[in-house]
């Protein structure tokens, strides 16, 4: 027999020194009725001790290994143990156990296992005085000894279940607070009171001021960092994703401290999960970068549009000169052929020159949106 491996599975129930639960104490209870003994022990066998789980008839939480009986079943030879006199026993009648309290003079034992067949402990019955068991009282203490056998494997699942939840919510919680933005949760009552079930550590990028802590002690204090003026279609909007249960999207300003503008666009699903609480899934990006790109993109269409506006104008002269005059000398044409090469060298020059200045705008945006996914990304 591999003890260290049969202790290292009895720990692995976690069980050793846990409170009392009501599914072991009714088979303890169960077991002393049926056996008709006025004691009755669910002991698991630690290395130096056995300790308690669930005892019947008397006031006691563990003893020393070597003193007690249990230990002689968990070599898994035998399906029960039974002492009809202890103190004719060789191996007993000494044991502080027989000769002091709690006097026993009886001892049977179910073994109870674990799924991979250790044996943890057992089920006993005990009297004071000599006894024996009949036929059907030793099945029925064994079909008892695996019924808590079931119910240990089933808590250590449970626990085990638990245990991997509480890991993989802590994991995701990782996951969403490096997360580039924001990710929440937010509960809306039919009132209109908020309060976040959660909300990622990202909300302390948005505005300095803003924290975790903040936001689930005052929810609504997010509203005083969102622009003025977009602060009355931002509420009016989430008023209708509440009542209509319609998914939600707004782009909206935050000024932080240096007065610098951030642009942020919250997603948002909504879900009704009672008849008065309605929950949204979201999300808040900072897409400053965007909204600069599209002031840029405007810009060079405003810039072009005024840039080939001059020479178009002197183009459309040229060519109505042409129509109302019919008949031109040489002179005349190469009169005019020089002036539509100078139109069209300058609108050349023009392109060019608008070319190569956006094109640097575009590259120096395109790295500053670079520079901050690697920024996040490290964080």
């Amino acid at each position: 027999m591999d003890e260290f491996a049969r202790l290292t599975d009895l720990y692995s129930y976690k069980i050793l020194d846990t409170d009392p639960e009501e599914k072991f104490d009714e088979i303890t209870k169960l077991a002393s009725l049926i056996c008709e003994t006025p004691v009755s022990l669910i002991s698991l066998v630690d290395k130096d001790r056995q300790w308690f789980k669930s005892v019947y008839g008397i006031d006691l939480k563990q003893t020393l290994k070597k003193d007690g009986f249990c230990h002689y079943l968990i070599d898994g030879t035998s399906s029960l143990f039974e002492i009809k006199d202890a103190s004719e026993d060789l191996r007993f009648k000494t044991s502080p156990l027989v000769t002091g309290y709690p006097h026993i003079g009886f001892y049977a034992g179910a073994p109870i296992k674990s799924s991979s067949g250790h044996v943890l402990g057992a089920l006993c019955v005990i009297d004071q005085k000599p006894n024996s068991l009949k036929d059907n009282q030793k099945e029925a203490l064994k079909i008892l000894a695996n019924k808590t056998t079931e119910y240990l494997n089933t808590r250590k699942v449970l626990i085990d279940q638990q245990k991997n939840i509480e890991f993989s919510a802590t994991r995701l919680k990782e996951i969403l607070d490096n997360t580039p933005g924001v990710i929440f949760q937010l509960r809306i009552q039919d009132d209109f009171e908020i309060s976040f079930d959660f909300i990622s550590k990202g909300i302390k990028d948005v505005h300095e001021d803003l924290s975790l802590e903040k936001m689930r002690n005052e929810p609504k204090s997010f509203l005083n960092y969102i622009h003025p003026e977009d602060v009355v279609e931002f509420r009016k909007s989430m008023r209708k994703s509440a009542t209509t249960l319609s998914p939600y999207k707004f782009n909206f300003r935050v000024i932080s401290p240096n007065t610098k503008i951030k642009w942020y666009k919250v997603r948002v699903i909504p879900k009704r999960i009672d008849g008065e609480t309605i929950v949204w899934f979201g999300t808040l990006m900072d897409i400053s970068g965007i909204m600069e790109y599209e002031t840029i993109l405007e810009q060079i269409t405003y810039d072009i549009s005024h840039v080939i506006r001059k020479p178009l104008t002197t183009l459309m002269g040229l060519n109505e000169n042409l129509k109302n005059h019919s008949e031109l000398d040489e002179t005349d044409l190469r009169e005019y052929a020089d002036l539509i090469n100078i139109v069209t060298d300058e609108l050349d020059i023009f392109t060019r020159k608008i070319d190569q200045f956006y094109q640097l705008k575009v590259i120096d945006h395109q790295n500053k949106l670079y520079n901050n996914f690697r920024e996040n990304k490290v964080e």
